[in-house]
């Protein structure tokens, strides 16, 4: 359990430090950088998030990686279609600024990661 809740914990520890590298990357930055750092982001970062919040119970009985291409696929499918629906969104209401719309996933993804951190923090028994 304990190896459980730490490999939870060091997946929700990379996506959070991509994801606060992404909003300064996403004004200004290297142009390698910002596709290295903000690409996998906005493939993955908010659908990590999102699993790490919801923990469907399929995917906590899962042991070792028989339902990791599960949790993968909806990582990838639901980021992109955040993102998909954001820039709808943002073309339709005639405010296209592609920077403030990673900044916001990069502090949705961030949200959802500290619901994640705190409800562990409950959850974990007392030594």
């Amino acid at each position: 359990m304990a190896s459980r809740h730490r490999s939870v914990a060091t997946i929700g520890a990379v996506v959070a430090v991509v994801a606060l590298a992404s909003i300064p990357l996403s004004f200004t930055g290297p142009e390698g950088l910002r596709l290295v750092v903000i690409g996998p982001f906005l493939l993955a970062g908010p659908g990590t998030a999102l699993i790490l919040f919801l923990k469907p119970r399929r995917i906590r009985k899962g042991t070792g990686f028989e339902m990791l291409p599960l949790a993968v696929a909806i990582a990838v499918s639901f980021s992109l279609a955040l993102a998909i629906l954001l820039s709808t969104a943002m073309l339709y209401a005639g405010f296209w600024h592609p920077s403030a719309a990673v900044s916001g996933l990069a502090v949705l993804t961030l949200g959802l990661l500290v619901a994640v951190d705190r409800r562990s923090r409950r959850e974990e028994p007392a030594p």
